[in-house]
């Protein structure tokens, strides 16, 4: 395909599901992409590698100076900018916007705090001198975007995806095996972190489990500072790459995300693909989009205990032919949101 023109990403950390979208960009559209990272700050170890198309820079390697040379030399069509974290990124955001179509990428829910109705006041001088743009992944950061003054032409859709070729592709294989007998594991994937409720999950599991005495298990994959312990009934294991978590999910029954908040939450997404019903709180920012509640999965009140109890004691005594359906119609649901889908929005604005 030819060579369209150049996107630049000034992004925070990156992750894999952040790369499927840059490929359909360059194999789909045919943009260059040029992402500048940070490489400090990191919560998680997952670390990018140029590939065709998509060059990596390190954030460490640049000041206002260098920024802007980089930027002046690429003339791109778009750049899109993560949020508002780094000031630097907002200064090249500011004096290029007349420019260049300046884009940010908010997973912010609006809640109508005093702290967000503090933002719609002053949203001309923290959002409008520096974006065009608002790309958002769902119904609640599309309130967002309007409560902060950006009209319907202004708001980009289908920000975040799930890499659909990696999970997408394991759901015939996991389908079929879990025909035959459907695992009775929950599993968590992500961040160890007091934020995503996992107390909460560990106690209600116990719970339920001894209270029925049932064979299900738990498993928690991931890294950081919670001190967690595999013990008989619950297996704790280290970071796992996409299509390590992709293969393995052919090993699971049910994904689970307590978090007591968060603001998207792509690994919903990434499950739902790979056939799993779902497990999560009323925090989680895609539970709007892809959990139906009874229906692909259970939604709970967040940091309730007793209705993450009843939510994971519904899983434990349904039958294993409806868990099955219920992935079932949870993939199907899955298939509103791509990164090949997420690619066109964004170059949707390029006229």
């Amino acid at each position: 395909m030819t060579k369209k023109g150049n996107i630049i990403y000034l992004y925070s950390e990156v992750m894999p599901y952040t790369i499927g979208v840059m490929r359909e960009l360059v194999r789909s559209f045919g943009y260059q992409v040029d992402c500048i990272y940070w490489d400090e700050r990191k919560r998680t170890p997952f670390l990018p590698v140029d590939e065709a198309g998509i060059t990596f820079h390190k954030r460490s390697d640049f000041d206002a100076v260098t920024l802007s040379h980089f930027i002046e030399s690429r003339m791109p069509s778009v750049i899109y900018v993560v949020g508002r974290m780094d000031p630097l990124y907002l200064a090249a955001a500011r004096r290029f916007r007349k420019q260049y179509r300046i884009v940010t990428g908010s997973d912010n829910q609006w809640n109508g705090s005093r702290k967000q109705w503090l933002s719609v006041l002053l949203s001309r001088w923290i959002y409008h001198r520096y974006f065009d743009y608002f790309w958002v992944p769902g119904n609640r950061q599309h309130k967002f975007a309007r409560m902060m003054g950006y009209p319907e032409d202004r708001i980009i859709p289908n920000l975040l995806s799930g890499d659909a070729a990696v999970f997408n592709g394991v759901f015939a294989a996991n389908r079929q095996a879990k025909a035959i007998a459907l695992p009775h594991t929950i599993v968590f994937t992500g961040r160890f972190a007091a934020e995503k409720g996992l107390d909460l999950l560990v106690k209600a599991f116990n719970e339920v489990r001894a209270e029925l005495s049932s064979d299900w298990k738990l498993l928690l994959a991931g890294s950081g500072h919670m001190d967690l312990r595999s013990d008989a009934h619950t297996t704790v294991m280290g970071f796992m790459s996409m299509h390590e978590l992709a293969a393995a999910s052919k090993g699971w029954g049910v994904f689970c995300l307590p978090s007591l908040y968060e603001p998207w939450g792509v690994v919903i997404h990434e499950f739902t693909m790979a056939g799993l019903p779902i497990i999560c709180s009323d925090r989680v920012g895609a539970a709007d989009n892809l959990v139906i509640d009874n229906e692909t999965g259970y939604i709970f009140r967040s940091g309730d205990l007793h209705d993450l109890k009843r939510v994971i004691r519904q899983v434990m005594l349904r039958d294993d032919s409806e868990l099955l359906a219920m992935g079932d119609r949870g993939h199907e649901l899955a298939a509103r949101y791509s990164p090949f889908i997420a690619a066109q929005s964004l170059v949707g604005i390029i006229k």
